[in-house]
Parts: structure tokens; C-alpha cells; sequence
């Protein structure tokens, strides 16, 4: 059942409702009345029966996609007015883990997110000296809590969630809802318009995706919206960003060949560091540097593309055996070198500097420094990766 305070037609501050009428209008699929409504047994709220006429409130600035996916919302606690009510959220929220969302009342705009700490986080929002914080200014949510104010907003708690679950709980509501206060990273701005755009392409692939474990999307639903945590304000693009998120055991290990195929997907790091006789920190290292790993391949804990396929399916297959030998056969070689004429044309891939420098009477310092500067020398151009075409 869907729970509502008091309802209160509140013109003068520009709502139809001093209450929750985004969600409570879509979830029962029909209008709610001001001050109607039934008595509950829970904490004097009410329920909102259905009237004939349609309802305003239900504003038309949500997407078809959001109003089909909010209708499927069940929540656990709904807090009609987040300023008036902070009382009694924070009471029943302490020391609960779980999903919230924010929503606001003016222009609909919503805003998924998820704590260990739900009373912490909601105390947080309240608390508009620390919503001015410079570092945390600028992200959207923040922005809109100071504009519209804390009593224009209602707050849904979603579900409670076992921790180890939470991130990929989360990622599953923001999928589904594409929430604009999630997917607007760049602010108001029309650059963050354009951003939310494909922001919103990224993540409707990413939950039709079949490849992808729960875990990896979570890592890259993170990556594309902000860290779990609203108050994550820094300056990484979406790439670079991914690559810092831990790489622990947890995640699966993409194998991509030095031409940027996916070969296969391994389950672990540990998994794969055992296959290949190598060992955590070592996988880890590579796939936060993204290097080449003995010359031939990438790992990393997320795919390159959203529709990437590998082409080993199965890592307990023949051909995974196979793959893995080939790696374990390539141990002596720590940093391959790749060697193209001055019209970008391959020529030969060396497994080191030494190597190059025996075959080409080039002095490796020079190899090195030119593969760093990524600039010609006599006629050659050096690389410790494929240039891409």
C-alpha cells in the first residue's frame, strides 16, 4: 500500500499538492484529492482513492519511459513534503541501507540514489550550508535542492538492500528511470542537455544488455552518472573515471586482443590471474594503466563498447584453454613495442625496446622517447600499442 500525509491544495506556492501527487498518481493509476483520502492505521497517513476526474498534479514534464516506470515503483516509505516531514524520515530511516528517490514536485525532475547511512544522506540534503560546499555545488541534485527548496520535493524510500547488493540494486532503478537529476551530469547547461541525451542512450543499452554481469554494469552506470554517493563531484571524464573505480575480485575480467576485440570474459581476477600464472596486483595494475599485458592483451573490469560480444563465450571452453596458454607462452615479454613507416602503416611488432633496437640500429633511449612523444623518427613512428586506424 501507498502511503500519503495530509494533502493540501497550495497554490500560492506553485504545487497542486503539499504532497507526494508524482508518484501516489502514477503508482495507483489514479488522480489523488486534495485533503482525500482514508485513514490508515500507519502514523495517521492516508491512501489515495481514485476520482473520476483527471489530475494536474500528474505533471506532463515526465518522459512515457518515466511514467511507465514509476508506476511500477513499490515503495517502501513515501514522504509527501522532504522539509516537513524530515522528523519523522529521519527517525524511521536510521541505520538503514537502502534506495531513495528524490522528486520534484515543480517540474517533476527526479533523482535515484543509495546509502548505507539513508538518515545520514536525507540529513545531508537538509542541510543547505552543506549543500553550498564548493565541492558539491555544482552537481545537479544539489543545484535543484537549493533552488526549489527542500519542501518542494517528496522522498520515496525504493527498497532496502543488502549492501553487497546495493550498487547493482541501484543501477537497475537508474536504467529503468533514467532520472534526470542522474543523467544531467553537466548541470544546466546545453552541453549537459546534449550530455544527458546520450547519457540516457548509454544506460537504456546498458539494461537491455545481456553480456554485461549486474556487477559490471554497476561499474559502468556509476561511471556515466557519478559515484553512488550524490555528493561526487570530480573532473574525470567518463573513461579515465571508470578505470579508477576499484578493480577487485568481484568484477569480471574483459580480454580484449591488441586490435581491441573482445576475446573472452573471465569471472574473476582471480580467476584469471590463476590460469595465466600471474597474480592480482599485477591484473589490477594493468587493467587500471590500461596497458598492454606480455605484449598482446587488455584487461579490463568493463567492457570498451556496451554491445561488445566476446568471441570465447565460454571460459571453461578449449578455446579459453587455448587463449590462456598463448598468454602464459608470451611471459618474457613485458613491453612490446609496435613499429609503423610515416604513412601509419604496420611493420612489425617487436617484444621489447632491445629487441627494435638490435633490428632496426636504432638506440632504444630514441625508441622510447618517440613512443612517448608519439612523433616520427627517421621515417618510423613507434608505439606500445596499435595506432588505431
Amino acid at each position: 500500500m501507498i502511503f500519503v500525509y495530509e494533502c493540501d491544495y497550495t497554490a500560492s506556492q506553485g504545487k497542486y499538492l503539499d504532497s507526494f501527487v508524482l508518484s501516489t498518481c502514477f503508482l495507483t493509476k489514479a488522480p489523488l484529492s486534495p485533503g482525500g483520502g482514508e485513514r490508515c492505521s500507519e502514523g495517521g497517513a492516508r491512501s489515495a482513492p481514485p476520482l473520476q476526474q483527471p489530475f494536474l498534479g500528474c505533471r506532463s514534464s515526465l518522459s512515457e519511459r518515466e511514467r511507465a516506470a514509476v508506476e511500477q515503483l513499490k515503495p517502501v516509505k513515501v514522504y509527501n513534503n522532504f522539509k516537513e516531514d524530515r522528523l519523522q524520515l529521519l527517525k524511521d530511516q536510521q541505520d538503514k541501507i537502502g534506495i531513495y528517490y528524490l522528486v520534484n514536485l515543480i517540474n517533476g525532475h527526479s533523482y535515484i540514489g543509495s546509502s548505507i547511512n539513508l538518515a545520514g544522506r536525507m540529513r545531508n540534503y537538509l542541510n543547505n550550508t552543506f549543500l553550498k560546499n564548493k565541492k558539491i555545488i555544482n552537481m545537479p541534485i544539489v543545484k535543484a535542492l537549493l533552488k526549489y527548496g527542500q519542501d518542494n520535493f517528496a522522498v520515496l524510500i525504493v527498497e532496502y538492500v543488502d549492501v553487497k547488493k546495493l550498487t547493482t540494486r541501484e543501477t537497475y532503478y537508474i536504467t529503468q528511470l533514467l532520472p534526470y537529476y542522474n543523467v544531467l551530469k553537466q548541470g544546466y547547461s546545453s552541453i549537459g542537455y546534449k550530455y544527458t541525451e546520450a547519457t540516457k542512450q548509454m544506460l537504456s543499452e546498458l539494461a537491455k544488455n545481456r553480456t554485461h554481469s549486474d556487477q559490471t554494469k554497476a561499474l559502468i552506470s556509476r561511471a556515466l552518472v557519478g559515484e553512488n554517493n550524490p555528493f561526487y563531484n570530480k573532473t574525470h571524464s567518463v573513461d579515465s573515471k571508470l578505470r579508477k573505480i576499484e578493480a577487485n575480485s568481484a568484477y569480471s575480467v574483459y580480454v580484449y586482443n591488441s586490435y581491441r576485440e573482445l576475446l573472452i570474459i573471465f569471472p574473476s581476477i582471480k580467476t584469471l590471474a590463476k590460469l595465466i600464472n600471474s597474480n592480482h596486483s599485477n591484473i589490477v595494475n594493468y587493467i587500471q594503466n590500461e596497458a598492454l599485458f606480455r605484449g598482446e592483451w587488455y584487461f579490463s573490469n568493463i567492457p570498451f563498447n556496451l554491445t561488445d560480444t566476446p568471441l570465447i563465450s565460454d571460459w571453461t571452453s578449449i578455446e579459453s584453454n587455448n587463449l590462456t596458454l598463448e598468454i602464459i607462452n608470451n611471459s618474457q615479454i613485458k613491453k612490446a613495442i609496435f613499429v609503423y613507416n610515416i604513412n601509419k602503416e604496420f611493420i612489425r611488432k617487436f617484444e621489447g625496446v632491445t629487441h627494435a633496437q638490435r633490428e632496426l640500429n636504432i638506440n632504444h633511449d630514441i625508441i622510447k622517447k618517440y613512443a612517448l612523444l608519439n612523433k616520427p623518427y627517421e621515417g618510423y613512428i613507434f608505439s606500445y600499442e596499435r595506432l588505431k586506424d
